[in-house]
C-alpha cells in the first residue's frame, strides 16, 4: 500500500516539475535579487527597496550605449548610490541631522527619476526599464515619506 501511494507521489512530483520546465522556456526570467529579500535581513525596508532600485540600475545600464556611458549613465547610477548613502548616514543621526539625511535621500531619488526619463529618452534604457525603475522609486519615496513622518513624530 505504502509503495502505490509513493509512487503516486513521485509521478505528482514530476508532472509538477515537468510544467515548470516549460514555464521556464516561455519567455525572460523575472528580475530578482535573493540578496536582499526582506524576511532574513533585519534592516528597515526602506534600505531593501533602495538596494534592489540600485541594483537593478546596475543591471539595466551594463549594455547601455557607450556615448552614453560616461555622462548620463554615471550620473543615474551614481544617484542611486547616494540615496544608499544618505539612509545609511540618516540612520546613525538623530534628530534635525537625521531629517536633512532624509531630505537628501528624496533628493537623491528626484534626480534617479529624472536621470531614468533622460536616459530613456536618449535610449540609453528601455521604456520597460523606465517603468520598473518608476515603479520602485514610488515604493522607496512611499517607505521613507513614512521614516521621515515617524521621525518629525519622535522629536
Amino acid at each position: 500500500m505504502e509503495e502505490k501511494q509513493m509512487r503516486e507521489i513521485e509521478t505528482e512530483i514530476a508532472a509538477e516539475l515537468a510544467v515548470e520546465g516549460e514555464l521556464e522556456h516561455a519567455g525572460r526570467k523575472p528580475f530578482v535579487l535573493h540578496d536582499f529579500d526582506t524576511p532574513r535581513d533585519k534592516e528597515m525596508a526602506v534600505f531593501t527597496a533602495a538596494k534592489k532600485l540600485s541594483e537593478y540600475i546596475f543591471v539595466i545600464t551594463e549594455k547601455s550605449p557607450k556615448k552614453f556611458r560616461w555622462s548620463i549613465i554615471t550620473r543615474l547610477q551614481n544617484a542611486s548610490v547616494d540615496v544608499i548613502e544618505n539612509l545609511h548616514r540618516a540612520n546613525f543621526e538623530k534628530g534635525d541631522k537625521r531629517i536633512e539625511y532624509q531630505k537628501s535621500a528624496l533628493v537623491s531619488l528626484n534626480l534617479v527619476d529624472f536621470f531614468s526619463e533622460t536616459a530613456r529618452a536618449k535610449n540609453a534604457i528601455s521604456l520597460h526599464q523606465t517603468a520598473v525603475i518608476a515603479k520602485q522609486l514610488v515604493e522607496c519615496k512611499k517607505l521613507l515619506n513614512g521614516w521621515v513622518k515617524s521621525t518629525k513624530n519622535k522629536t
